[in-house]
């Protein structure tokens, strides 16, 4: 029987979390070598996924990480997080050792054909009625492989396009026949609320419109504080934590606040009564005729078109 006051938070790591150079030799190097305590966290992500993981009175939450970080880093990995106080139920690494060892070349840098399965994966034994939201960065494709695994656990994707985004997303045949495997398992639900994808790259807001509204990118995590506040899913008191964690001044908070609105992924209406945990200003801006426009999946998507758009160029 599912339980209803469970939800579940998936998070990546690099880049979404933790910030991560692994665009140079030098940068892999000394994020491999560096000690936990001097591993710096996204600005605002510390804040955001322990005021995510907060249980209350009928509300059960759970923070799982899937991360291409590779295994042998399993142990800085757990100190950071623990030096953070981050409470999270499980942590998903790559194992690249072992990949090399069986001549998976390139399971070692892709990301999608390793992370599709491990997401649908986790889904296995969760009841229909547990809803998601999904974090994750524009440094690789996330919000490609988030969407993709929200469509087929809600069944709007079948078994032969899961295979070919897949194998385009460079998964190995084993991996697709465990993924459809795993899938068969799972209870079918339209269950992702939201994807909310940071821009590390700064990728324009317009790349991501063929996913639909369902995936939010944003330039903060005070902005997806702001989102999931605004339709009762964080608690109002979240939001300071989270804005001082990003190191916002006033200004730039208020123009986070007008840029969710704006777009329609805020309720103004949702935020109006926790004006006392929003800067000074934003009463006027939460009065103006601002339309909520609640989170949508566009089908069919091409994802075929859409993950050649996302592939990260090396």
């Amino acid at each position: 029987m599912s339980d209803p006051g469970l939800r579940v938070y998936r998070w990546d790591l690099d880049k979404t979390y933790l910030l991560t150079d692994f665009d140079s030799v030098r940068g892999l190097f000394r994020s491999a070598m560096e000690p936990a305590w001097a591993k710096k966290a996204v600005p605002g992500a510390t804040a955001l996924v322990r005021e995510l993981g907060r249980e209350g009175p009928g509300w059960r939450p759970r923070v799982h990480i899937v991360s291409g970080s590779p295994t042998q880093m399993r142990q800085k990995l757990e100190e950071k997080l623990r030096i953070d106080g981050v409470r999270y139920d499980s942590l998903v690494l790559k194992d690249n050792l072992g990949n090399l060892r069986r001549g998976r070349i390139r399971a070692v840098r892709n990301q999608f054909g390793y992370k599709l399965p491990e997401l649908v994966t986790g889904r296995v034994g969760l009841g229909a009625a547990v809803r998601e939201s999904l974090f994750g960065d524009d440094a690789e494709i996330d919000a490609v492989v988030y969407s993709v695994y929200a469509d087929a656990i809600a069944g709007r994707i079948g078994s032969v396009e899961l295979s070919r985004v897949l194998e385009s997303g460079g998964a190995y045949s084993d991996d697709i026949v465990a993924t459809l495997a795993a899938l068969r398992r799972v209870s079918l639900a339209d269950a992702v609320d939201r994807i909310f994808i940071r821009l590390e790259r700064g990728r324009p807001f317009a790349d991501f419109a063929p996913l639909g509204s369902r995936t939010i990118p944003v330039r903060t995590w005070y902005a997806a504080a702001l989102i999931l506040v605004s339709v009762g899913e964080l608690l109002p008191a979240s939001l300071s934590p989270v804005l001082a964690g990003s190191g916002l001044t006033d200004a730039a908070a208020l123009t986070e606040l007008e840029d969710v609105l704006s777009r329609g992924h805020a309720h103004a209406e949702g935020l109006l009564p926790h004006l006392a945990h929003l800067p000074a200003g934003a009463a006027p801006m939460l009065a103006a005729d601002w339309r909520y426009r609640p989170p949508d999946a566009p089908h069919p998507v091409d994802y075929l078109a859409v993950l050649e758009r996302f592939r990260p160029r090396r």
